[in-house]
């Protein structure tokens, strides 16, 4: 049977199939064509943020090949007048400088070509036996000229400067060792013949980067050589000077990735322990040159779109074959520089169609709303139907119910219960009538629907749920979804209903005239049904007719000849735990006025928990021997133990501390146990899981063991305490009779039922609630 599938006869899964159905249908079309709508302009602006940037991309193509053959023609219109100046130098230099003539004619040639071409720096001619002439361009605007006559044994260096206006000083350096047959310009030309170009180097005068041409002389054996230094910065200008995009950089590179012009000169060059050199590439510091770098060892040119550092970037290289020496042109710039325009008006155009989106599904949410609403109210109206039947057949089984409104009769409270739980789906329904003087609330019956029992003759204090007793003599209905929560009904919670694990509350008050004698309890009503609050004011109206006059019903004599039955038995309980036992046997000490108390956990694995919120390594059973041994100083309890998971505790071992001031003495201690266990379980962030008896009666203890001896507690009161304990509700305190009779002036109660104990009978229990 434990593995058979229940099945709910009350339930209708077609319905519920065609509910759902037709609730996708109201919900899902609507949404289905959102999504549409919403797909289909997305899909538009994304292709049309494709298609404009892939123009827009083709476009700064063609922009950056403009930029580069611009740059390309600059390169050739500066380097090409050079390597002609160079051919025609050879032509007019055709005496020997050793001779006067011959140097002469090479200072107007160096000096004309100083002022045609400003990208030259310095013009020389060197011979095979070391004499040397050269012409320089000085940043004033003046000019330098150097003669190195070389002849053995009477070396000679003079040096002309001239200013902007022509005037000239003469000097000498005999120090001088240049010897321009040492020079890369001056082999270079001897070894090729003909035009020779340099690597980039650094001018010693200037500290700029540069380069020289250079050509063999007609005349000699072997021949001199002319030589021109080219100054770059002109280049970086040049370069600094174009506008590539808003970002974007050209520049100029050797085939070894070194820098020949940038548009920053200073970083064409680069401090190598106190000696300048050309830079390369990757020496620069930024992300997308260093990837460019790497391409062009590759690759050897550029024309892609690379993504570097989340920034997508156009990367164009290309050789110059105009510079003759292997040469690129390198050009970057983001792509966003070109592009910005279209992903902001594709922004634009996105923020307009989310807007058309949003107003779609405003319209849809609008349509499927209005369609779940009429199938709610279509439900509603079906449902207030059923409910209207359900009650009707409830009310006419009221009314074949007989004696309903005669006072004396038992059977009509039980079926007003169950006629509110069948008519509305509560979990529990009950019946209370307010006791003279509005002091208690006596339960007239109470039925559980899961279950199908009926309870009767529970009582509430006022003492105890004040708030809650001004609602309901107030005449104030109350309806609660949580009932732990509203003020009114927290105590109630805690000390009625938790222990069913019921969690709403229905209260409608009965009234009689205009004073509330009464009042009618759903717990648990189904959140669909409606009428439950009319029904049960008409269910309160009923059991109003019933409340004038009564004078006893039979539940309370009842539980009048139940009470005297138990107090005859109460009366002969100090020897029905002995009468089996001759007397002449008993060693045993004989306690006949002790209170004991049992204190239960329901689950062992709570000891074993970490106390104080699991933020420290003592468990809880440590916590809780160490609250025990305080209750037991601060109430003077001379008896307790922790055995297992359970406590036992007793006080009344004398004969002045039997009775009475015993089962004070106990009470107290079990409220202070019940507060400080709810704070554990709280600090500990568990629900509360303890049940505490308390009894009053025989006892018998004896000291026993070797050694060092202990007391040992056993008897009638130990197990109807044990008893109580077992079956109180969670978190609360369950008393027998005899201890809730010492006790009632001084101490709150209310009953909760009967239970049945061997040797003693039929014995009423009671809940303690705090002192009076």
């Amino acid at each position: 049977m434990a593995d058979e599938a229940l099945l709910d006869l009350a339930s209708d899964p077609a319905g519920r199939r065609r509910r759902a159905r037709r609730r996708a249908m109201r919900v899902g079309v609507p949404i289905a064509g959102v999504v549409l709508i919403a797909a289909a302009i997305l899909g538009i602006a994304l292709y049309a943020h494709e298609a404009n940037r892939r123009g827009a991309l083709a476009l700064s193509t063609d922009l950056l090949r403009t930029l580069e053959s611009r740059v390309a023609e600059e390169v050739h219109a500066f380097l090409g007048p050079v390597d002609r100046a160079a051919r025609i130098g050879r032509d007019l230099a055709a005496a020997p400088i050793a001779t006067a003539e011959g140097r002469g004619i090479f200072e107007r040639y160096a000096a004309a070509m100083l002022r045609v071409l400003p990208q030259l720096a310095l013009a020389g001619l060197g011979d095979a036996e070391g004499n040397y002439v050269f012409l320089r361009r000085l940043p004033n605007g003046g000019t330098e000229a150097k003669t190195i006559i070389n002849a053995p044994g009477a070396r000679r260096v003079t040096l002309v400067r001239r200013d902007a206006a022509g005037a000239a000083t003469t000097s000498e350096d005999p120090a001088d060792s240049f010897d321009p047959r040492t020079r890369p310009w001056y082999q270079g030309a001897l070894q090729q013949g003909g035009v020779a170009w340099t690597d980039v180097y650094v001018f010693f005068t200037s500290r700029t980067p540069g380069l020289s041409v250079s050509v063999p002389t007609d005349w000699g054996e072997p021949p001199g050589a002319i030589g021109l230094d080219i100054d770059l910065v002109a280049l970086s200008r040049f370069l600094a000077g174009l506008q590539v995009g808003r970002h974007g950089q050209a520049m100029i590179l050797d085939r070894e990735g070194r820098l020949i012009a940038h548009p920053d000169p200073a970083r064409v060059l680069r401090d190598d322990g106190g000696r300048l050199r050309p830079a390369r590439l990757d020496e620069l510091g930024e992300p997308v040159l260093v990837r460019a770098f790497d391409l062009l060892r590759l690759e050897g040119s550029l024309r892609r779109v690379e993504e570097v550092g989340g920034e997508r970037h156009i990367l164009i290289a290309n050789e110059l074959p105009e510079a003759g020496r292997g040469w690129r042109v390198l050009i970057t710039a983001p792509e966003a520089d070109f592009t910005g325009f279209v992903t902001a008006n594709n922004r634009q155009v996105l923020a307009m169609s989310l807007l058309v989106v949003g107003l779609t599904a405003l319209l849809g949410l609008l349509l499927a709303r209005q369609g779940l609403r009429a199938d709610r109210a279509a439900r509603q109206v079906l449902q207030r139907s059923r409910e209207v039947e359900t009650q009707s057949r409830a009310f006419a089984r009221l009314a074949a119910t007989a004696g309903l409104f005669d006072p004396e009769s038992d059977t009509a409270p039980r079926a007003l219960s169950e006629a509110l739980a069948g008519a509305t789906g509560a979990r529990r329904a009950s019946i209370w009538r307010l006791l003279p003087g509005g002091q208690a609330l006596r339960c007239e019956d109470c039925y559980d629907r899961e279950a199908n029992g009926h309870v009767a003759g529970i009582e509430l204090r006022r003492a105890e749920m004040p708030a809650l007793f001004r609602r309901i003599m107030g005449a104030e209905p109350i309806v609660a979804t949580d009932a732990a929560r509203e003020p009114s009904t927290a105590e109630l919670h805690r000390g009625w209903m938790h222990a069913f694990g019921s969690v709403s509350l229905i209260s409608q008050p009965v009234m009689v005239g205009e004073t509330a004698v009464g009042a009618v309890w759903l717990e648990d009503v189904p959140a669909e049904v409606a009428g439950a609050m009319d029904f049960a004011a008409a269910v309160a109206n009923m059991v109003a007719l019933r409340l004038p006059g009564r004078a006893q019903p039979a539940t309370a004599r009842r539980e009048q000849e139940n009470s005297s039955s138990i107090e005859a038995a109460r009366a002969g309980s100090d020897q029905a735990t002995l009468l089996h036992i001759p007397a002449g046997d008993v060693a045993a000490e004989v306690l006949p006025g002790v209170a004991v108390l049992v204190l239960h956990f329901t689950d062992p694995v709570i000891l074993a928990r970490a106390g104080r919120g699991g933020a420290s390594d003592t468990p809880l059973a440590e916590v809780i021997a160490a609250m025990l041994q305080d209750v037991a100083a601060a109430h003077g309890l001379p008896y307790a133990k922790l055995m297992g998971e359970e406590v036992v505790a007793a006080a009344g071992f004398t004969r002045e501390e039997a009775g009475p001031p015993a089962a004070r003495r106990i009470a107290a201690a079990a409220l202070d146990i019940r507060d400080r266990c709810h704070a554990l379980f709280e600090d500990a962030r568990m629900p509360p899981g303890f049940r505490i008896g308390l009894d009053l009666g025989v006892a018998i203890g004896s000291s026993v063991g070797r050694g060092p001896r202990f007391f040992n507690l056993w008897g009638d009161a130990v197990r109807a305490a044990d008893h109580l304990a077992a079956s109180a509700p969670i978190g609360a305190i369950q008393v027998s009779q005899p201890l809730y009779e010492a006790l009632q002036r001084s101490f709150l109660f209310r009953p909760r039922g009967s239970f049945y104990l061997p040797r003693v009978g039929e014995m009423r229990s009671f809940i303690l609630a705090g002192q009076a």
